[in-house]
């Protein structure tokens, strides 16, 4: 992780990349939570090797970045980890419910744009007189 010194140079070398990705989200990923999170599913899958939980973290943040597809963490954690199979599937099955899932709650909620039925009072009375005006052939007599 980097400190605060470190990411404040970030900051100003890649303000681009900052100005895409939401300081929620952002605080998610460089959270201590979120380490401890991929530490301990590293440790339940036998993985101990720094090297590898490094990549691994690696390759988790940039799913979260949506650099690389979330779907396909599997395969890429067995490709570019070098981990086979079966760990590499469990692991991302562990990831989507502990971290993936996490995401959504970081993210500010957007605001539903509130469309008018009618956008104002001409269509509506251009609404009417398309109708067919039958004629009323029914007369009653006054009396």
């Amino acid at each position: 992780m980097p400190d605060e010194l470190e990411f404040q140079k970030l900051k100003k070398e890649y303000p681009e990349f900052f100005e895409k990705i939401s300081s929620g989200l952002l605080s998610f990923i460089l959270s201590e939570e979120t380490s401890l999170t991929i530490a301990q599913i590293c440790s339940e899958n036998k993985i101990e090797d720094e090297e590898k939980i490094e990549k691994i973290a690696y390759q988790i943040t940039l799913a979260l970045l949506g650099q690389t597809p979330k779907e396909n963490l599997a395969e890429i954690l067995e490709k570019g980890v070098e981990l086979d199979s079966e760990k590499a599937k469990k692991i991302h099955i562990e990831v989507d419910r502990l971290i993936f899932s996490q995401v959504q709650k970081t993210q500010p909620k957007e605001k539903k744009a509130i469309q008018p039925i009618k956008s104002s009072l001409s269509e509506i009375k251009k609404e009417k007189t398309e109708k067919p005006v039958k004629k009323d052939n029914y007369r009653e007599t006054i009396k």
